[in-house]
């Protein structure tokens, strides 16, 4: 009983929503919207956007003021669409903008949350209103690849008070393209309360299969999957990069007017009522073992991550040519292209200075500098140099070097050498077997009974 007012006096007051655990993931980034009441979100976090341009036949203007985007100070971000006869066509509304990018990683299971409630107003006086939950291409921001071709990922959109979410997949070119640009690849699921009560919406990008073809990104709202694209159906490995491999960044704003929605009416309403509440978002991962990973294939758009196909032992695939790894594009030296190894700007180089005034020029490269002045020229290449001035001349060609000084003559011709100082004399008919690498036994080597042939033994000696 006690339990249940409490959970009644939390739905009550609105308490601040906590970010969630997910068993097996590992909480990366998130935001529950702390803060003062009526002030902006948290600029270190959110780039708070202030501008008007007609992208979509929109209507709004997006201002950075707590009068359209604010946070409540009880953990809740909310951005409100208005009626504002001095903005460009009559509204003005909130567009925020996530500092923080994410790029889901090999090996991976890449999730971005959020708990969003739209405004409880009558529904039949929302037309033209247009909240949305979205994923956007860092590129776009950044000088291109620009939309759709910067990769773009729905999570959640409502449009005109309708009983029904949307989620979306945009990419490769407008009009038409893979995507079947402006419309996307679609789908919806039906919302009874018009997503007015607190909702779950997730996106899934699962890059744990060994095949880019494999991958899939899957749409879901509270614990129901309402869209599932896989790679295969893109069909295009750089158009699959740029919605499931490419840094992106997240998007909250409620929209005005537009190509989908059609324009607002008079009796269009604005205010909370027609706005948008969010509870929390966070990004999460998910990492497989490596077990499953020892034998993943990448491919050439991974860059640093390419991996050349690995085939698990003893068999290798039936058919080796479809783990065919095609070279890396030749992208374009434009700017706006990350700065990789396929297309980093040529920077141009200074020449070096001048030498000084009354000094030589250096010696080509390759060419030794020439010797001080006073220095008698290096012999010719070949010819060994002269001795210094009083040594003795070299031995003649040929001729045996002379002993080191204080060291014994050497003997005289066809006389066997002394043996080593402390070595036995000459005639031991016992050698130790490591002694000889002829013989590999655990006993010494009897050279009077087995006499080695042509062997060169331990003192020097032949014996025949």
């Amino acid at each position: 009983m006690f339990f249940t007012i409490i959970l009644c006096f939390l739905a009550a007051t609105g308490t601040a929503h906590i970010v969630p655990e997910i068993l097996g993931y590992r909480t990366i980034w998130s935001d529950s919207f702390d803060g003062s009441a009526g002030s902006l979100p948290d600029t270190s976090k959110w780039n708070i956007q202030q501008w008007y341009k007609e992208l979509n036949s929109d209507y709004q203007e997006y201002k950075a003021s707590p009068n359209n985007v604010h946070v409540t100070g009880d953990g809740f971000l909310r951005i409100i669409p208005r009626r504002d006869l001095s903005a460009e066509r009559g509204w003005t509304s909130g567009r925020i903008e996530s500092t923080y990018t994410f790029t889901p990683t090999p090996a991976t299971k890449t999730i971005i949350q959020s708990s969003i409630r739209l405004g409880d107003g009558n529904l039949d006086k929302k037309q033209g209103i247009w909240p949305a939950f979205w994923l956007l291409g860092d590129s776009h921001r950044t000088g291109g690849p620009f939309w759709p071709e910067c990769g773009e990922l729905d999570i959640m959109e409502h449009v005109n008070g309708y009983l029904s979410t949307y989620a979306a997949i945009h990419c490769d070119k407008a009009p038409g393209g893979i995507c079947k640009e402006k419309e996307g690849i679609s789908a919806s699921v039906h919302l009874p309360d018009a997503g007015t009560d607190w909702h779950t919406y997730k996106v899934v990008i699962d890059r744990t299969p060994r095949r880019w073809e494999d991958e899939t990104i899957d749409f879901w709202v509270d614990d129901q999957l309402i869209q599932q694209v896989k790679g295969k159906r893109i069909g295009n490995p750089d158009v699959w990069k740029s919605i499931a491999r490419n840094k992106m960044f997240m998007i909250f704003n409620v929209a005005v007017g537009g190509d989908w929605p059609q324009p607002p009416q008079l009796d269009t309403i604005d205010g909370l009522g027609a706005g948008m509440e969010v509870g929390y978002v966070a990004h999460y991962v998910k990492e497989i073992s490596e077990e499953d990973t020892r034998f993943r294939i990448e491919h050439y758009y991974d860059k640093d991550e390419d991996l050349q196909a690995l085939y698990p032992d003893p068999h290798p695939p039936e058919n080796p040519d479809k783990y065919y790894v095609p070279p890396p594009p030749d992208y374009p030296k434009t700017h706006g292209y990350p700065m990789d190894s396929y297309n980093y700007p040529p920077v141009p180089q200074a020449p070096p200075p001048p030498p000084p005034v009354g000094v030589p020029p250096p010696p080509p490269v390759g060419v030794p500098p020439p010797p001080p002045v006073g220095v008698p020229p290096p012999p010719p290449v070949g010819v060994p140099p002269p001795p210094p001035v009083g040594a003795p001349p070299p031995p003649p060609v040929g001729a045996p070097p002379p002993p080191p000084v204080g060291a014994p003559p050497p003997p005289p011709v066809g006389v066997p050498p002394l043996p080593p100082v402390g070595a036995p004399p000459l005639g031991d008919e016992r050698i130790p077997y490591f002694q000889d690498p002829y013989y590999n036994s655990d006993h010494y080597y009897d050279y009077d009974q087995n006499p080695p042939h042509d062997y060169y033994d331990y003192w020097g000696d032949y014996d025949k």
